[in-house]
């Protein structure tokens, strides 16, 4: 074995093992998981969807490993072509691809097919490091660093909007602000860019599909229409809050089984629901402090990296991991609007696994290059 590939298997072994740690238990959990989701009874047909998951897992550990032994300055560098594929897929998604659930989202081929917007919020982070960290101290305080950053966002949004996508859309909100934030950014510039999107905010709102407003205006009252657009954050309610402290037990629980928790959100947006009602608090405890490790790692990982690029990366990285967590959890307990996000490595889904993996990847690679 030469030199040069023994300096890259010592560089892997030099990952965090604790996100490795984190990464199997909340995949074995979501094979388990989506496995209940999917149950019908004993002797009952079901989806395969979960053999389908362990299918992702292998594809995203590739991903993973692969982005790990890239050298994160070298795939910064290749910030503008990856851009350039994410909004080519984002437009050919609009003009021939694949409609589901209301969104046209997928670029389908046979039974297969990919979400091109997951992959797009990964190209926007890695421009915006890149961008971020090619500016001098002066010019990342300038307004105009702040608004070409706020437009490298907005292409990829607007395009994903036009889906319409309003989750996936909204993740680059924190993530542009945190990487903004973590930049050099002025406040007063962060705060005015806030005021001038809460002042067009009605414009947004009317531009909405009313399904896309029943379902941000439900969670403030889920007693309005209980049989309709309130259905199933009721009946996710109702799951979590029967769990009680330790459960009703694996494949036990009647939100799912019975198939009041809809089995079409049950695998993916609602997969919290399903382990809360079958492993209770301790179970979604358990859940929470996986992401809790990943999150504050992920954090280490920022403060610690070699240079400011790969502060800005890691940044990104936990930003979108985040507000996925952050805002699936909440709209299951009713804190937060249905938005259709999906919780990273857990809920059902090939492209949403591979660009967490890839993500998560993106992290090691920063960590283990922290000192070289």
């Amino acid at each position: 074995m030469s030199e040069r590939w023994r300096k890259q298997l010592a560089l892997l072994g030099r990952m965090d093992w604790v996100i490795v740690g984190a990464m199997v238990v909340l995949a074995v959990m979501s094979v388990l998981f989506i496995y209940s989701a999917s149950y019908r009874g004993p002797g009952q047909a079901m989806p395969d969807f979960y053999r389908q998951q362990m299918v992702w897992f292998v594809l995203g550990t590739v991903a993973f490993v692969g982005a790990a032994w890239v050298d994160y300055r070298w795939l910064c560098q290749w910030a503008t072509v990856g851009m350039v594929l994410a909004v080519g897929l984002l437009v050919l998604v609009l003009a021939v691809g694949k409609t589901v659930n209301g969104a046209k989202s997928w670029l389908g081929w046979g039974g297969y097919g990919i979400q091109p917007a997951e992959f797009a919020k990964l190209s926007v982070i890695v421009a915006l490091a890149y961008y971020l960290f090619d500016r001098t101290p002066e010019a990342r305080r300038r307004w105009r660093t702040t608004g070409t950053a706020l437009g490298i966002a907005a292409v990829p949004m607007g395009l994903i909007l036009a889906q319409p996508d309003l989750g996936s859309a909204m993740v680059l909100v924190p993530v542009a602000y945190a990487m903004l934030f973590v930049g050099g950014a002025r406040i007063k510039q962060l705060v005015w860019v806030a005021a001038l999107g809460l002042a067009m905010s009605p414009v947004a709102w009317w531009q909405l599909k009313d399904y896309q407003k029943a379902r941000l205006t439900v969670f403030l009252k889920p007693e309005k229409d209980p049989l309709g657009s309130a259905w199933n954050l009721n009946q996710s309610l109702i799951a979590v809050g029967s769990g009680g402290l330790t459960g009703k037990g694996y494949l036990d629980g009647t939100q799912n089984l019975l198939g009041y928790l809809p089995r079409t959100v049950a695998p993916n947006d609602f997969l919290f629901s399903v382990i809360a009602e079958e492993t209770g608090f301790l179970g979604a405890v358990a859940v929470i402090g996986c992401y809790a490790v990943i999150l504050f790692s992920g954090l280490r990982i920022a403060a610690h990296a070699r240079d400011r690029l790969g502060t800005l990366l890691a940044t990104g990285v936990v930003a979108m991991l985040f507000f996925h967590v952050f805002i699936n959890i909440g709209m299951t307990i009713g804190l937060m609007p249905i938005t259709g996000l999906p919780l990273p490595l857990l809920s059902y889904g090939g492209s949403f696994v591979i660009a967490s993996m890839t993500a998560l990847g993106l992290l090691q690679s920063v960590w283990v290059r922290r000192r070289i």
